[in-house]
């Protein structure tokens, strides 16, 4: 108990001292007056001219505050703290609906005449002197403890914030069941509302009043400072009228800069400076009914028509297109201005097509060597997880023979023990079920911890780091196999059709086996992503071309295809159509360098049946080689 003291004193001290900074810094504010902005000295916090209009008509508590909003806030304060809450005027009238009222107050008390009564009565005199210090009482009706705090705009004060509805021990029920006697309620409905009011401390209920202190001194600072902007900014509409006559100065200024100006009224072109008539390839004449849209290109369209049919003001980048048809790239500012006494919308469009192919051709060198970087770690990697994989792999392909042998030396043991007594249980199964199972068990278990040592021997032959010009004699059908180890999991899941016409044995090649591998997985890889449902097939196919001295293999997929006018482009450094999707257009490019250096060739075309044929040969080896 002594700690949960200490804990709470804390909490308390840091409470008050944070109460103390606030109202030191509202005490600075108001002295230095920084509420006002540069508004002028007439923005006093103290002076009395601003809540007043010009009809001398005093401003209200909306005027000031968006009530709305403030029922948002109210709902959520009672929300969070299990409190009622309203706002009133100084007259307990209410301002916002009630939130969380408790049914003993909403439905029994405020239903009689004098219950009502009373507490308008005990609402109207929540005032406070000091916007920081919250007033907590009994209410002057219903007996339950209330709290309170008020707005000010200034010194002016003009609402009550009051919270409450809850019992605070010691609770005195028969006061309570006296005062429905004296309002005429109903005394079993009021008592068995009564039950539903929360309970909560004294000490917890003076927390959740400062905060709601805080809360509504932050408010009313705000709400003055923001109708004294408003004010400023009328004044300012006022100031702007006098500039209409300055229209003459701006036409000189847009003339001389080097961005095209376009004056227009929502979106249609009024004028133009000679910077927007070189850039565009359009004569002032020509500009004459034509909309900023119909200049953009097709894509940007509906980016352009947004931001200037309604002259918002407005930064954004688009697409155009020149008299020529010249792609630009253009940045757009965009403000509204008065031009011949009318508000209309200037924009500023500015060409930065050249520094956007820069910045795209930067950030392309950067992802190359991103991904450069990338597949160092990964080799790395793979290599340490390889030899990890290997070390318990091993143990089983030494044992599981073993295992074997075993079970074949003691079988005819079990055979004997099973005949003269019948079945019995063996690692909880019936040897009966377990001797026909059990040979295929531990072939099963040989097979797949082969398949895994081969699995691991790919992948490190695949992520070792070794030189490109480091050539020796490649048996491509081992190239192949060691490739399709490692995408088994990947064919597997894109389709349900993937085809092998495969030689069981070609000519040797000389080569390096990783970055003919390095050409294949990326070529099934490719296939792979083409296919937009499992039943597209893939067929991989490899032969000697017996007449041209070469090995061929093909890649064959029923994708979705390349574009006519991509063929030629898909081999060249950073060309890609899957940019979106983590394309860098860097894999079919190092895939074609490679085959080069072994003197092959790679090629791509349509494939009759819909897709894609990849196709790329390499020299076999001479017999004067």
């Amino acid at each position: 108990m002594e700690i949960d003291k200490d804990i709470d004193n804390g909490v308390h001290e840091d409470f008050i001292e944070e109460l103390n900074t606030l109202r030191g810094r509202v005490a600075e504010l108001e002295a230095n007056r920084t509420l006002c902005g540069n508004f002028g000295k007439d923005c006093s916090l103290n002076s009395r001219f601003a809540d007043l209009d010009k009809n001398g008509r005093e401003y209200r508590f909306e005027d000031y505050f968006d009530v709305e909003a403030l029922q948002r806030i109210q709902d959520a304060f009672s929300e969070a703290t299990n409190v009622a809450s309203i706002i009133t005027d100084l007259e307990g009238r209410p301002i916002t609906r009630p939130s969380r009222f408790c049914r003993l107050c909403n439905d029994v008390i405020r239903k009689t005449e004098k219950g009502l009564k009373n507490c308008m009565r005990s609402d109207a005199s929540f005032g406070t002197k000091s916007p920081l210090e919250p007033i907590m009482r009994p209410c002057l009706s219903g007996g339950l403890w209330d709290g309170g705090t008020s707005f000010y705009v200034g010194d002016r004060h003009i609402a009550n914030w009051i919270i409450g509805q809850v019992r605070c021990p010691p609770i005195n029920d028969d006061r309570i069941k006296r005062y429905a006697h004296e309002i005429g309620a109903d005394e079993d409905e009021f008592m068995t509302a009564l039950e539903e009011v929360p309970v909560m401390s004294r000490e917890q209920f003076l927390s959740v009043c400062n905060a709601l202190c805080l809360i509504a001194n932050q408010i009313s600072i705000l709400a003055r400072k923001n109708f004294l902007q408003a004010q400023a900014i009328a004044r300012r509409r006022v100031a702007e009228a006098a500039l209409r006559e300055s229209e003459e100065r701006f036409r000189q200024l847009s003339q001389s800069t080097f961005e095209a100006i376009f004056i227009h009224h929502e979106g249609e072109i009024l004028t133009t400076n000679r910077a927007g008539q070189r850039l565009f390839g359009y004569s002032q004449e020509e500009f004459a009914g034509l909309n900023i849209d119909d200049l953009a290109d097709p894509e940007s369209r509906d980016t352009v028509r947004f931001h200037t049919s309604k002259n918002r003001k407005s930064r954004f980048e688009a697409g155009f297109r020149s008299r020529d048809g010249r792609m630009l790239i253009c940045e757009i500012q965009q403000r509204d201005i008065i031009f011949q006494g009318e508000k209309v919308g200037v924009c500023a469009i500015r060409d930065i097509t050249e520094r956007v192919e820069s910045e795209r051709q930067a950030k392309e060198k950067e992802q190359q060597l991103i991904q450069a970087d990338k597949m160092v770690s990964l080799g790395v990697l793979v290599s340490g997880m390889a030899h990890e994989i290997n070390n318990p792999n091993s143990f089983m392909t030494l044992n599981l023979p073993l295992l074997d042998e075993i079970w074949r030396d003691i079988t005819p043991v079990l055979e004997d023990y099973y005949h003269e007594n019948g079945d019995f249980l063996a690692g909880g199964l019936e040897y009966n079920e377990l001797r026909s199972f059990m040979p295929d068990l531990l072939s099963r278990m040989q097979e797949g911890a082969s398949r895994i040592s081969g699995i691991v021997n790919s992948l490190k032959d695949y992520s070792r780091l070794e030189p490109g010009e480091l050539m020796w004699e490649v048996d491509l059908v081992d190239v192949i196999d060691n490739s399709l180890r490692l995408l088994e999991n990947l064919i597997s899941h894109k389709t349900a059709r993937f085809e092998l016409d495969l030689a069981t044995e070609l000519p040797q090649v000389r080569g390096n086996s990783q970055r003919l591998s390095q050409v294949l997985i990326n070529l099934l890889v490719n296939s792979c992503e083409a296919l937009s449902d499992r039943n597209q097939g893939i067929l991989l196919s490899s032969r000697f071309a017996e007449q041209e001295g070469v090995v061929e293999i093909v890649v064959r997929d029923e994708g979705v295809g390349i574009a006519e006018e991509h063929i030629k482009k898909i081999t060249d450094p950073f060309f890609t159509t899957k940019r979106t999707s983590g394309g860098t257009g860097l894999g079919l490019s190092v895939s074609s360098t490679i085959v080069q250096e072994h003197g092959g060739r790679l090629e791509f075309s349509a494939n009759p049946g819909g897709g894609t044929i990849a196709r790329f040969s390499i020299p076999v080896i001479r017999e004067e080689e």
